[in-house]
């Protein structure tokens, strides 16, 4: 309601309470006062009304001059117009005039700050402050765009990279060694995406030391060549020596087709780049399949918390042998099973793990079922090795629930071996932490994976209670043939040198049988091809 209507009707309500006023009086004086009298009363209570109604007309007036207007101000402010106003009305509307104009100056300045940190907030999104190229949430669009291209037949190239141990470089060499790393990769990125696709592609950092390259139109072939190079190119940062790691990073390559969704490309590609961490190749080339339904992340968080709460957890065993046929160990790795039956390998299990932050729940899982397995074979003297993330071990609690279970099964649990991925044995402390102490005291064996050269200090190994080394595969397959023959001598020399210092050397599943056979002449045991399954009860 305007003030002009409102008035109004306050002017009829007064003009009414008036004639009603004066009939009133008229009604209880009629006996009491003569026509003249009477007359002047109704004449009196008139010019009441009429005075009334002037007062609300001015007031009326007043308002429509001064107040309109600045209503209509702050209106506008309402709709994102903020402009100060002159006063030209009434001076009574000065003050509240120049109040108005006041607060409205501070609105502007903080909606004009507000839109500033949103700019800034964008571009920090769409752009990586280090590199420069796009960030992830701009690449996600890209890639989103490219997998909905109307085309059923159009493909595209995915292209992973993760820098090797950024954070530890950071703080070996200092955030400014490490941010020209990052730089001097991005720049390598963006000059050889030019020579896969002529606009560049998408070229983006996906987080600290992950890097992306899509390019929307390339063939499988293009694809695997260009990663090749690219690989080639990422060793000559390492010769820059711009790292001290052993290679800059990993790289991991896919095509992409139309129809696939975000999550199912980029657990593709990621499976890749773990499997090539867990391996010794610079880079993988992964491949679309279409054996099942993809798991997207959300996904895999209630298949995994699912499996652990209902017990579809199991073991999957691969018996290390030595050249006698007798087993050594038993190297388990975990599997999870769906509801739908459909089982899930560690290959896929543990990327999805530590995406999902659930690793170390895996991993207890693990530790808790190999013990069990240990227990109640206990007559055979069965022993078991299990893998153990370093993101698990800087828990606190994962450390303190699997000092539990090693008590729980007392003496037995020096049955029980736990390997870590680690480059370069000076790095056990400061990745196991008090872990070493816990499995030191309850006499478990460990081990360290992906072993590709002679342990530099024995002496520290010793010391951490490291029991044995298991060879990465680029050691222990191809080993056939007159061209392999300085990688058998290198193997007998690590079994001489690691039976003479009581470190141990073991090998993963051989990739043939011949393998098999000259791993285990030359006293390294190793896993057959096949993999028993055994399951958690």
């Amino acid at each position: 309601m305007s003030i002009g209507s409102a008035t109004r009707r306050a002017a009829g309500v007064v003009a009414g309470g008036f004639v009603l006023s004066a009939l009133a009086t008229l009604w209880l004086l009629r006996d009491g006062l003569t026509s003249a009298q009477l007359g002047g009363v109704l004449v009196v209570h008139a010019l009441a009304a009429l005075a009334t109604c002037a007062a609300l007309w001015a007031v009326q007036r007043w308002w429509l001059r001064g107040g309109e207007p600045l209503m209509a101000q702050l209106d506008a402010a309402g709709q994102g117009r903020i402009a100060e106003r002159a006063q030209d009305g009434p001076v009574e509307w000065a003050p509240m005039s120049r109040t108005i104009n006041v607060a409205l100056t501070r609105l502007k300045a903080q909606l004009d700050d507000r839109d500033q940190r949103l700019g800034e907030l964008h571009a920090e999104i769409s752009v990586d402050p280090v590199t420069g190229l796009a960030a992830r949430a701009q690449f996600m669009d890209k890639l989103s765009l490219v997998l909905h291209d109307p085309d059923a037949s159009a493909t595209g190239g995915l292209v992973l990279l993760r820098v090797d141990d950024l954070a530890g470089l950071n703080q070996r060499a200092g955030r400014e060694r490490a941010d020209e790393l990052l730089k001097q990769v991005a720049t390598l990125l963006r000059t050889r995406a030019l020579r896969l696709d002529a606009a560049g592609g998408t070229v983006a950092r996906l987080n600290g030391a992950d890097f992306a390259v899509l390019v929307p139109r390339v063939d499988a072939d293009a694809l695997d060549s260009w990663t090749r190079d690219l690989a080639e190119a990422l060793h000559g940062l390492k010769q820059r020596e711009l790292t001290d790691r052993p290679r800059v990073g990993w790289l991991a390559a896919s095509v992409v087709a139309s129809g696939e969704t975000v999550g199912a490309v980029m657990s593709r590609v990621d499976r890749g780049l773990q499997a090539g961490e867990g391996g010794d190749t610079a880079w993988q080339m992964v491949r679309a399949t279409r054996s099942g339904p993809t798991v997207s992340l959300a996904q895999w968080r209630s298949l995994i918390d699912e499996a652990l709460l209902t017990g579809r957890v199991e073991l999957a065993l691969a018996p290390i042998r030595a050249a006698d046929g007798a087993v050594t160990q038993q190297l388990a790795q975990v599997q999870l099973e769906n509801a739908d039956g459909r089982r899930f390998g560690a290959d896929e299990v543990l990327p999805a793990a530590l995406r999902t932050a659930r690793v170390a729940d895996i991993d207890l899982r693990v530790a808790e079922l190999a013990l069990a397995r240990i227990a109640g074979h206990a007559e055979h003297y069965e022993k078991v090795a299990i893998r153990i993330s370093p993101r698990s071990a800087e828990r606190p609690s994962f450390v303190t629930r699997l000092d539990e279970a090693l008590a729980g099964v007392g003496a037995l649990a020096q049955r029980l071996s736990v390997e870590f991925d680690i480059d370069g044995e000076r790095h056990v402390v400061s990745v196991l932490g008090p872990l070493t102490a816990v499995l030191q005291r309850h006499g478990v064996r460990i081990g360290i994976r992906r072993v590709v050269a002679p342990p530099e200090d024995l002496a520290l190994l010793r010391r951490l209670g490291v029991g044995y080394l298991r060879l990465g595969s680029s050691l222990s397959t191809g080993l056939a043939g007159d061209g392999s023959a300085g990688k058998r001598r290198l193997l007998q020399l690590m079994a001489e040198l690691g039976a003479s210092e009581q470190l141990r050397v073991l090998a993963a599943e051989a990739a043939t049988s011949a393998d098999a056979q000259l791993l285990r002449s030359v006293g390294i045991p190793c896993a057959d091809a096949s993999i028993e399954e055994v399951r958690s009860t």
